[in-house]
Parts: C-alpha cells; sequence; structure tokens
C-alpha cells in the first residue's frame, strides 16, 4: 500500500483514522534540522575533546617515562585514574585489542593481517561479530580520529594502519632508512 496524505482506511482495529501528515509536521521540520545540525557540532566537538584527551595523555606518560613518575602530582595522578575507571572485562574488547596488535606491530597492517593477530592473541576477541572486517574498519577509522592510529595506502592501493605510538610509529619518519 502506497503512502499518502489521505486519511489511513480503516482496518478494522477499533482506531480511528489519521493523518499521515499532520499539520504539525510543517512546523516540526525546522526544529528537528536545528537539532540535527546541532548534533553533528557536538560529536565534532567530542571527537576533537575525545582526540585532545588522548595527545595529554600520552604527553603526561611520556613526561613521566623521561623524568619519572614523580612529576605527576597528586591531582593529575586523580584526574588519569578518573579517565581510567572502566567496569572490569574478563576478556579486553576489540577496541583495546586493536590498539594492543597496532601497538605490537613495526609495520602496517591490512584488516586481513589485523583480523588474524587478533584471533591469535584472543580468539574470543572477535566472538559474535557478525562482519568482523568491518567492525575493524570502524573502529580503526575511530582510532585514526583520536590521533591514536594512521591510514596508510601501499604501493598497490591496500589500506593498511599502524599505531601513532609504539614501535610501529618510531619507523614512521624513519621509513627511508634501511631496517
Amino acid at each position: 500500500m502506497m503512502p499518502t496524505n489521505d486519511p489511513l482506511e480503516h482496518q478494522g482495529n477499533g482506531t480511528q483514522s489519521i493523518p499521515l501528515q499532520s499539520p504539525l509536521h510543517g512546523e516540526l521540520e525546522p526544529v528537528i534540522g536545528q537539532l540535527q545540525s546541532e548534533l553533528r557540532v557536538l560529536n565534532r566537538e567530542r571527537a576533537a575533546i575525545l582526540k585532545r584527551i588522548g595527545m595529554i595523555k600520552k604527553t603526561v606518560a611520556g613526561l613521566a617515562d623521561l623524568f619519572g613518575s614523580h612529576v605527576i602530582n597528586g591531582e593529575l595522578q586523580e584526574l588519569l585514574s578518573l579517565q581510567a575507571i572502566r567496569r572490569p572485562r574478563i576478556h579486553p574488547g576489540i577496541t583495546d585489542l586493536c590498539r594492543q596488535v597496532l601497538g605490537d606491530c613495526c609495520e602496517p597492517v591490512t584488516i586481513r593481517q589485523m583480523l588474524g593477530l587478533i584471533q591469535e592473541k584472543c580468539p574470543i576477541g572477535l566472538a559474535g561479530l557478525k562482519h568482523p572486517a568491518n567492525s575493524l574498519r570502524v573502529i580503526l577509522s575511530r582510532l585514526v580520529a583520536y590521533g591514536e592510529a594512521e591510514e596508510l595506502l601501499t604501493e598497490k592501493g591496500l589500506r593498511t594502519w599502524r599505531a601513532t605510538v609504539g614501535p610501529g610509529a618510531l619507523r614512521k619518519n624513519n621509513h627511508d632508512l634501511p631496517q
């Protein structure tokens, strides 16, 4: 049955017919549009804030590695530990597994390689995912947005990813040097 602006026909279920498009619908369109626009802006801001938080955490961790953990005062330790509080998990989540695999790899990896490495590291990690490759693509694009990974293309045009910190990142600026 094609939707129309005519009232719905009585279908014998005891309900009254209602129009598919009420007069208020036209008044709601600008409100909905404004809310959609605000959500878009807020989502961009949230992504930028999460990226900045990640950069600050990495900077603090780097400074603590360089100068010792005593440079982190009590308030900063509290702030860092408050952000790290999560519900306990028996197995790491797929995002954490992606971070670990990227951090362990010295070379950029493809989705297929990433799937194999995660399967080796934690076989249950991919359980329950209908389309694990698609899930990994989404997670990796988020890690790129957070500044934790970068996406590269191989000479053959394959998409690969590597961590922006860790062994893979150490070779980032030295890719022309012999390995």
